[in-house]
């Protein structure tokens, strides 16, 4: 259930991942250009620092993923707590048609 909630989330950070991946890669092959002499390539101090600046961005949303999960209903953090087995059970014994 909990995929359920969290799966743009994940999709997002994935998202990002790749475009910033996607941007490193984009600002090296540009800084490798000798055609653009007017353009400085980043630093490694100021590529440090962007990074430490998307770490915290990211540590700071995983922060409101937690205070979502936790403002969540009594009653779905004690489906999340029951053994797998019983969900399982109920779910199967809900959707089977009964024989006689």
């Amino acid at each position: 259930m909990m995929d359920l909630w969290l799966a743009p989330w994940r999709a997002s950070l994935s998202l990002t991942a790749s475009m910033l991946e996607m941007t490193l890669k984009a600002q090296k092959t540009i800084a490798n250009a000798q055609s653009m002499s007017h353009f400085q390539p980043m630093d490694e101090a100021r590529m440090r620092e962007a990074f430490h600046e998307a770490a915290g961005a990211n540590l700071r949303r995983w922060g409101d993923t937690a205070d979502a999960v936790n403002k969540l209903p009594d009653w779905y953090r004690d489906l999340t707590r029951v053994p797998g087995g019983v969900m399982t059970d109920w779910f199967d014994a809900a959707r089977r048609v009964k024989q006689d």
